[in-house]
């Protein structure tokens, strides 16, 4: 039996888009999730998601408070008013097209047309569809309600994306007659039309066909429908333990669909189980020849037994007849006496049978078909391997019966005079040897060893030997399954790096009539998580300093892990300095030591400092920064009142207004600028209140008396010895008479000192 798979098959763009929102949400939020009806049409998708923490609800009254995803069929733009008005945080995972169509409806009931949405009426995107064109559009599902609405002067069409083809052209076919104005959007989903496409072409092709998907989910059923059309028998199931053996029986090809709803590990474990069943049908019908070749060999046998003892008969009596006619009576008496030797020679003979026949009985075994015995390598060669079971001749193991994985040399596997359990496939083939199966024995065992680690949740390791859509499969002697959300704790975006790595494992379902096994790694990484995180909140204490990894990083910190609990590290506890962004100092993934600085076990927060192991620049600011000394500094805030100046980081003072210049200023940013270096004076120093005066005026005041210095120097004629004062007044020369004098060189001393007292 072939298994062909249809080419579009499965998730389609948007219900992936929204299951990686919903799970990023789910790793890097703690406040609740919730969706407005189940995410997607898929029963085994909405448990895994509801597991990890996304919860579906009916109605927006049962929400106060956390997150509210819209789901890949969209809602109407009144549940998304009414969810902001009543604070929640709304997450809006509405498929692209979806979404399109929504925009459509809107655009046409502004211009006046008359929506009609070809769908179901039922259907949740439907229902948004309708809410978009203002609740007032026509909701038509066959060309037979569209033949009954009434005539409007202007009709817009759009189409739930889900829709057939087939349905939509006969519907627009009858709304023709319904207007004269008619717009069409086709807006049924590329995907959809592929995926109805591909499996309509494999349908023409295969014997039977499956269509996987859940019951409620309208894609799934159409593409059943659109299966069925082609004249093939179709199946719709939602999972693998829903196919039935007799489906299959005489058939040779079988195709399988799903639905956009579908997940590939839903289709990885249909096809799994199918192929399962191909091999047992292929045992079974193996099985049977056997048994009628068996039972023809054995009425062929029977046959010749019959002829040869008439033969036999007839002989003796021949015999008899030509010797009494021949010899006559008088040899009666020498007959007698060859006949008494014959006698005895025959009875010798029967008893040394009996003993070979005891002999052969006691130490040849007896073997049947489905026992498990114990033999001994004698040969290999490169198609198959000879086995010592202790009968009348050896047994063979053909090289597809050696190991549960392909074998290309069995000398990988065996040696000779190795000892192994072998199953009896059959007692004797064609030349007298039975033939034996290693393979199935190593099953066997697997299976009795993953039921007993099923029931006490035994851990196990396993390797991973190929990735597929949506998991791992692992090789334990028996192939086993790992969804990919069981993989990690959190969400995996490359399967690949998994695989030839061995994983540890716990099997979370078994079903042995159906060869199925699924595993979790995410089961035993929760364990330890939790173990870690209960043995840390039972160590932590306030004023600890503890290891930590940097975990995520946001706006106002960074939360770093202690071993299972996350702490808040927040921006302000980085650094005594001013931290603009937490990534600006740290990245994650960053070791680090951090201090508890608090505590609270009812709330399961733990607050952490940085800095704190870091030296508090204030303890020296008062040595380094002496009253009255002149330092430069950055300015790092502006307020009404004055700038705060960093002089070092984690040490930063106010430069009052009154102290940014000698005239008066009526805004701070008319005179500094954030970031802009500043020279700035020491005024006073608290250390314990982490609190610095400073400013700008005083400190540019001995520039300036630098100035005044080399302009006097400049101007000022060196003092010259004077003369004795003469009984007689002089008269004084003027400018004009070329003496040189001016006021200033009189009174230059006193007004410079009178400035500077003045801008003092």
């Amino acid at each position: 039996m072939e298994i062909h798979i249809a080419e579009h098959a499965g998730f389609c763009f948007g219900v992936n888009r929204a299951i990686e929102m919903v799970e990023r949400c789910l790793n890097n939020r703690e406040s609740p999730l919730r969706s407005l009806g189940p995410l997607i049409h898929n029963p085994q998708v909405v448990a895994k998601l509801r597991a990890k923490g996304l919860i579906p609800v009916e109605d927006l009254k049962d929400l106060d408070k956390g997150g509210l995803v819209v789901r890949s069929h969209g809602v109407s733009p009144r549940v998304i008013l009414e969810a902001e008005n009543k604070g929640l945080d709304v997450i809006d995972a509405t498929c692209p097209f979806v979404s399109k169509a929504q925009k459509i409806a809107h655009k046409l009931r502004k211009n006046n047309y008359k929506v009609v949405v070809i769908g179901d009426k039922k259907h949740p995107e439907v229902i948004a569809l309708v809410g978009w064109a203002g609740d007032e559009a026509i909701v038509i599902e066959n060309p037979e309600e569209a033949d009954k609405i009434p005539y409007f002067e202007k009709i817009g069409v759009v189409v739930q994306t889900t829709q057939t083809e087939e349905n939509v052209n006969k519907v627009i076919e009858a709304l023709r007659a319904k207007t004269d104005d008619l717009v069409i959007h086709n807006t049924i989903c590329n995907a959809t039309r592929d995926r109805q496409e591909s499996a309509l072409q494999l349908a023409r092709k295969v014997d039977v066909m499956i269509v996987v998907g859940g019951r409620n989910s309208s894609n799934t059923r159409k593409l059943a429908l659109v299966c069925a059309g082609a004249g093939t028998p179709t199946y719709h199931i939602e999972n693998a333990d829903e196919l039935c053996p007799q489906w299959f029986q005489n058939i040779d090809r079988v195709g399988i669909t799903a639905g956009a709803s579908t997940p590939d590990w839903i289709i990885e474990e249909v096809v799994q189980e199918m192929t399962e069943f191909n091999d047992e049908q292929k045992l079974e019908e193996a099985e049977e020849q056997e048994e009628v070749l068996g039972q023809e060999e054995g009425q062929e046998a029977d046959e010749q037994e019959s002829q040869e003892e008439v033969y036999d008969e007839f002989a003796d009596e021949f015999a008899d007849e030509e010797e009494e006619e021949a010899v006559g009576e008088e040899q009666d008496d020498v007959e007698e006496e060859d006949a008494e030797a014959d006698e005895e020679e025959v009875e010798d003979m029967e008893d040394a049978q009996c003993e070979v026949e005891a002999h052969l009985a006691k130490n040849l075994k007896r073997i049947r078909r489905g026992e498990i015995v114990q033999g001994t390598v004698v040969q290999i060669s490169e198609q198959e391997v000879l086995v010592d079971i202790g009968g009348k001749s050896e047994g063979i193991i053909p090289l597809y019966e050696l190991s549960t994985e392909k074998v290309d040399d069995p000398k990988e596997i065996l040696e000779v005079g190795d000892d192994i359990e072998v199953q009896i496939l059959r007692e004797e083939n064609e030349e007298g040897h039975p033939v034996l199966s290693k393979k199935r024995v190593d099953k066997r065992k697997v299976w009795e060893q993953l039921e007993e680690a099923f029931d006490s949740e035994e851990e196990l390791e396993a390797e991973v030997v190929e990735v597929v859509k949506g998991g791992l499969l692992v090789d334990l002697g028996i192939r086993g399954f790992v969804p990919a959300s069981l993989v990690e704790r959190g969400y995996v975006e490359d399967l690949s790096q998994y695989l030839g790595e061995t994983l540890r494992l716990r099997v979370i379902e078994l079903d042995r009539s159906r060869n199925k096994i699924v595993f979790s790694r995410k089961a035993i990484l929760d364990e330890e998580h939790e173990k870690l995180r209960q043995e840390t909140w039972d160590s932590l204490e306030e004023g600890q300093v503890r290891e930590g990894v940097v975990r995520r990083i946001t706006d106002f910190g960074a939360f770093v892990n202690l071993g299972g609990v996350d702490g808040l590290l927040h921006v302000s506890e980085i650094s005594w300095g001013r931290v603009e962004h937490p990534a600006d100092v740290l990245s994650e993934g960053q070791e680090m030591d951090v201090k508890v600085l608090g505590v609270d076990r009812e709330e399961g927060k733990v607050s952490l400092g940085l800095k704190q192991l870091l030296p508090n620049p204030w303890e020296t600011a008062e040595e380094k920064y002496p009253v009255g000394s002149i330092v430069d500094g950055k300015v790092l805030r502006i307020a009404p009142f004055g700038a705060f100046v960093e002089v070092e980081p984690g040490v930063e003072g106010l430069v009052h207004i009154s102290q940014l210049a000698d005239e008066h200023v009526e805004k701070t940013e008319d005179v500094v600028s954030i970031g802009e270096i500043i020279p700035v004076k020491i005024l006073s120093v608290d250390p314990g209140a982490q609190r610095m005066s400073l400013s700008l005026r005083q400190a540019r005041q001995p520039k300036v008396k630098e100035v005044k210095e080399e302009r006097k120097e400049k101007t000022q004629k060196p003092v010259t010895k004077r003369e004795p004062k003469k009984a007689k007044s002089e008269p004084i020369e003027t400018e004009d008479e070329g003496s040189g004098i001016k006021i200033g060189d009189l009174v230059g001393d006193v007004f410079d000192e009178d400035f500077l007292n003045k801008i003092e």
